[in-house]
């Protein structure tokens, strides 16, 4: 829809324009704007910070009479209304100011729903909280934080909530954080505008958490075809992603594509650990009661070991030595036998490191890189096999060398191990 600017209505009160001592608008706008300047200025046990209080409190009735009125005039519209700036910087300062109530939680998620114009404020509150969710405290009131307050509307429980702002705090640059929890934000946000409880259905059938790490249409598109029992292979994203870059080299799309046009149907899937990714795949056989055709492995690595979460544990990674356990052969039988792993990730490529090991205890196909990779491949290509009852992928990665000086030939960059060849 086309968005038009459209300030807020002048008239805030008849009494307002009635008696010349009452301020007008664009004076309390003015008043707001500077309450949010200087209370950077001060802690909360200054005088400062408490006469700050004081002066948003005698006008916070008036900004909300304001956001109540442009709410009811963007749910009975077609055409969407931009919020004054001024009005974003509300809902920054009653958290600031603990002054966050029901009625103001309640009017924050109808606002969420109809535009970004808080998203960045949920944003700031949540870096602000970093240290609160990503601690191990279990008996953290979701409700009591308006992030919460609005996740909760969409039938994510407090676990949930907390599991998925810690995923999106495994970005450990605030910068680069902010970006991916707005986009976050702005998917769930239309996901739920498109079906109701679409996203929970997300995390909870695929794990997905990482909502911004998708475009809109790969995400519809599997909400749409979770009920599809046709044939399938998988890309899988680990939930830690400590550099931001699975949100940066939105890889799945070019894949998804590419799979398509094979007449086979792409799953993404999310897991932050051994264990989250054991009961995930376990799941798609229940209720798919199908093998699954390839799986694609977007991954944090080094030459024995990629990362899946950032909770600590031995859960959260998954190890070369891994490989001996006794789950392995119960995974293996959830592939067909001529599935290929793509491991896009640095290093497991390395020699006698992780990939090959793969390749000669699952007895598949395993693409790797033996040195780091930067961003999305420089090329993919996939195809129908000669039996054409699977994929074959031809993958050249993005392989960057550690050292321009001693550059080790024998590295090639992409790299395949096939045990049956």
């Amino acid at each position: 829809m086309k968005e038009l600017n459209f300030g807020f209505k002048q008239n805030v009160d008849q009494n307002t324009h009635e008696n010349r001592h009452e301020k007008t608008i664009e004076e309390i706008k003015s008043e707001l704007k500077s309450l949010a300047e200087d209370l950077l200025k001060y802690s909360p046990e200054t005088k400062e910070f408490s006469e700050i209080k004081e002066s948003f409190i005698k006008i916070q009735p008036v900004i909300e009479k304001e956001i109540q009125e442009y709410i009811k005039r963007e749910e009975a519209s077609d055409v969407s209304f931009g919020m004054d700036h001024e009005y974003k910087l509300y809902f920054e300062l009653i958290d600031k100011l603990n002054l966050l109530t029901e009625s103001n939680k309640e009017m924050g998620a109808r606002l969420f729903m109809l535009s970004d114009g808080i998203d960045h404020t949920i944003t700031n509150d949540i870096l602000r909280k970093r240290q609160t969710y990503k601690s191990k405290e279990k008996n953290i009131n979701q409700e009591d934080y308006l992030t919460g307050f609005i996740l909760k509307k969409f039938d994510f429980s407090e676990d949930e909530i907390a599991d998925l702002i810690q995923s999106w705090l495994s970005v450990e640059d605030d910068d680069m954080a902010r970006w991916y929890i707005d986009q976050n934000l702005r998917n769930i946000r239309g996901l739920e505008n498109f079906e109701k409880k679409s996203a929970k259905c997300l995390y909870d059938n695929f794990g997905i958490r990482g909502f911004g790490r998708y475009r809109m249409h790969e995400l519809k598109k599997q909400y749409e075809e979770r009920d599809d029992m046709g044939p399938y292979g998988l890309f899988f994203q680990a939930v830690m992603d400590w550099n931001g870059s699975f949100s940066q080299s939105n890889q799945s799309e070019d894949i998804r594509e590419k799979v398509e046009e094979n007449s086979l149907m792409l799953r993404v899937i999310e897991a932050s650990g051994k264990i989250d990714l054991a009961k995930r795949l376990l799941s798609l056989r229940d209720k798919y009661d199908q093998k699954i055709k390839f799986m694609y492995m977007h991954v944090h690595g080094n030459t024995d070991v990629i990362g899946l979460g950032d909770r600590e544990g031995s859960d959260r990674k998954f190890i070369q030595e891994d490989l001996k356990g006794k789950g392995v052969q119960r995974i293996k039988e959830l592939f067909e036998s001529n599935a290929e792993l793509i491991l896009s990730s640095c290093l497991t490529g390395v020699k006698g490191g992780l990939a090959e090991e793969m390749a000669n205890t699952y007895n598949v196909k395993v693409i790797a890189s033996d040195k780091p990779t930067e961003g999305e491949p420089k090329s993919v290509d996939i195809k129908k096999n000669t039996a054409g009852d699977n994929l074959e992928f031809s993958i050249i990665f993005n392989a960057i060398d550690q050292d321009d000086k001693n550059i080790d030939p024998t590295k090639k960059g992409t790299i395949i191990y096939n045990s049956n060849n």
